[in-house]
């Protein structure tokens, strides 16, 4: 055993040294380790995967792999699902997200099949920063609030100061500053106190990001100082880069943009050498900012369009919105202004899809459904201590029949509350729908009516500034560009009046037999316009029957979907409208070869709290309120509508409508 021990220690003083001044080339490490038994050599190589996985990421993935290797699929389950958390963040850094995700899947599954609570708490907060990474928030939050209630329970304060940083990165997001700044400062005093100079630099980076935004500009230079120090004894090179960039933003927000790019360079000049791609496109982004400051244009296409292609192919959708955004400006500096359109609708598109109201509620749900548990649990203990302490104090004078009056009147008393609760809950159910109905309108008439109106009045702008500038092809294009956007605020404008009437009550419901075939000729004539500008052919297939129902509602129910299907059918596809008796029943359907629907898009197609805008296949434009007005008119005439869809092989919308006999009334 002497012999083994004198062989280690050279080996791990050459690991412990190395860091400071190179990196073990992988061929001789494996060689000098080779004598060494499996869980020696996977430690050291689980170990040199964390140690140098941000200096250089590519070589940590090949010790990784190697430490899997070795474990193969013995008894080592536990560090396996520890080296795959590992893997995950590396590839995380290098902006491959999907593996990323791969990796901490397979920690997980590895996690709980051994039941190793601290691997779980650290897969679910990985994977809560994948979603983070992907710009779905509340889906990370959901995540990192059930890792952090696992590192509560086991007392670990590493664990928790990552969650809470990390929740304080979500809020920072979601422009919620005061909460950030609130879990920034909580994660880096765990930190300080566990001594944990890297993840003290991290926590101080984002609160001075975070004063920043607070525009506390003198403070939060001062807190990147200090990150920097941080990062610099710490050997937390990502840290130095991060606080490199918060200072050229604040030299930015300050007009001095000389300072600003210097500190640019230098930090994308890090995130290079480390393979940091996140940081390399927030750089990007931001150096081409700095360079339309300057007004140099060429410089900024190229950092902008840069990273453009890298944050498409990386999949980070926040730092696309920023990127299009920026485009934009760079296109009117261009007096480009069919790009700078292309670019604003892009920037709306991705933020709508990133700063929903609903995202931004589930979140707010999620908070309070954590406390609140938190609470109860606490609550819970403190009620269970103050009883043991009552019974043992009073158990010898309690009275036998005190005991079962109070009995009685407990179970009385419960009986009523259970009753009033669930009348409550019940009145509250009701209340929760009607809100939601509300928060939907409010931010449609507060988004999608702005959005028409910001158009036509900025194309409208940009005729009456640049007028004598323009040529003839220019002006009818923008002219065209307004007229579009007005029949978009007109069409949005009718739907919301038709949704407002029809849940006020004021539409009567007026039930006659309808000639579907005349009906179903007359949509067709009415749509095929549109639907030839996108060689798109409509059939009227067997609609020679009678329909009992109220004709303006299911004309415009019709009307509806063979709209929806021309706007999600590209080029050369086929809609096609049939009708069929079956049994009691008319069965209206209305089929398309467009792009289909993911199924778990389906259930809420036609919940108004619940829908939303799609854009089309040539990029059209819509509501979110027709499918819900469907089908609340399909409701009101007594009958049912649903949908079959497959992604890439189109749709069928289906309108079951009943045909008892009403013809004789």
């Amino acid at each position: 055993m002497k012999h083994k021990i004198f062989f280690i220690f050279p080996i791990w003083v050459f690991i412990l040294v190395l860091p400071h001044h190179s990196q073990p080339k992988y061929d001789s490490l494996i060689t000098s380790i080779k004598e060494l038994a499996n869980s020696e050599k996977i430690n050291i190589l689980s170990n040199l995967c964390w140690e140098y996985r941000s200096q250089t990421p590519r070589l940590a993935i090949q010790y990784g792999l190697a430490a899997i290797d070795l474990m193969g699929s013995g008894e080592a389950q536990g560090p396996k699902s520890e080296v795959f958390n590992y893997l995950g963040i590396i590839y995380g850094n290098l902006g491959k997200l999907d593996s990323a995700f791969y990796y901490y899947n397979r920690a997980i599954n590895i996690a709980r099949e051994i039941k190793d609570s601290l691997q779980i708490a650290y897969s679910l907060n990985n994977i809560g920063d994948y979603y983070f990474k992907a710009a779905l928030y509340s889906i990370a939050l959901e995540n990192i609030l059930d890792a952090l209630e696992i590192f509560d329970k086991l007392g670990n304060e590493k664990g928790t100061a990552y969650t809470l940083n990390d929740i304080g990165e979500i809020y920072l997001k979601q422009l919620d500053y005061e909460k950030a700044l609130d879990y920034f400062t909580r994660s880096g005093l765990i930190r300080f106190s566990l001594n944990d100079g890297r993840g003290y630099a991290k926590s101080l980076i984002n609160q001075a990001s975070t004063l920043a935004k607070l525009g506390e500009n003198g403070l939060a230079l001062e807190t990147y100082y200090k990150a920097i120090e941080y990062s610099r004894s710490s050997k937390y090179i990502k840290g130095e880069s991060w606080g490199l960039a918060g200072i050229g933003d604040i030299h930015y927000e300050r007009g001095m943009f000389s300072e600003a790019l210097k500190n640019r360079l230098k930090s994308l000049e890090i995130d290079r050498r480390i393979e940091n791609k996140y940081g390399e496109i927030m750089n990007y982004n931001q150096i081409g900012s700095i360079y339309l400051e300057k007004n140099n244009l060429i410089e900024a296409a190229r950092y902008l369009k840069t990273a453009m292609l890298e944050s498409r192919s990386t999949g980070y959708i926040d730092q696309l919105m920023i990127n299009q955004d920026l485009l934009r400006k760079l296109s009117l500096k261009q007096k480009d202004y069919k790009n700078a359109y292309k670019y604003l609708e892009s920037y709306e598109s991705l933020r709508d899809s990133i700063f929903s109201l609903e995202d931004a509620n589930k979140i707010a749900d999620l908070q309070s459904a954590f406390i609140a548990e938190r609470n109860e649990r606490e609550k819970e203990f403190l009620k269970k201590d103050v009883e043991l302490q009552k019974t043992t104090r009073n158990y010898l004078i309690v009275i036998f029949f005190l005991i079962a009056s109070a009995a009685v009147l407990l179970v009385t008393k419960y009986r009523s509350e259970k009753k009033i609760n669930k009348e409550l809950q019940k009145a509250n159910d009701g209340l929760n729908e009607l809100n939601a109905q509300k928060d939907k309108l409010l931010s449609i008439i507060g988004h999608d009516l702005k959005n028409p109106a910001g158009s036509i009045r900025n194309f409208l702008e940009l005729l009456h500034d640049e007028f004598d500038d323009l040529n003839d092809g220019e002006k009818k294009e923008y002219i065209n560009f307004s007229y579009e956007a007005s029949k978009n605020l007109i069409s949005l404008l009718s739907e919301l009046l038709e949704w407002g009437s029809l849940n006020r009550g004021l539409i009567d419901i007026e039930m006659a037999d309808v000639d579907i075939n005349e009906m179903m000729s007359g949509i067709k004539n009415l749509l095929e316009p549109s639907a030839k500008e996108k060689e798109i052919e409509i059939k009227v297939d067997n609609c020679a029957e009678n329909v009992w129902t109220d004709k303006n509602m299911l004309n415009t129910v019709i009307r509806n979907l063979v709209n929806n299907a021309i706007k999600f059918t590209g080029k050369g596809g086929e809609i096609t409208i049939s009708c069929r008796a079956y049994k009691d029943s008319k069965i209206i359907s209305i089929k398309d070869t467009g792009v289909g629907i993911k199924k778990e898009s389906i259930a809420d197609l036609f919940r108004i709290d619940k829908s939303t805008s799609t854009l089309g296949t040539e990029n059209e434009t819509g509501t979110g309120l027709g499918l819900p007005i469907c089908k609340e008119f399909v409701d009101k005439c007594g009958g049912e509508i649903s949908v079959e869809s497959e992604v890439g092989f189109g749709s069928t919308f289906i309108v079951k409508l009943p045909q008892e006999q009403h013809s004789s009334l």
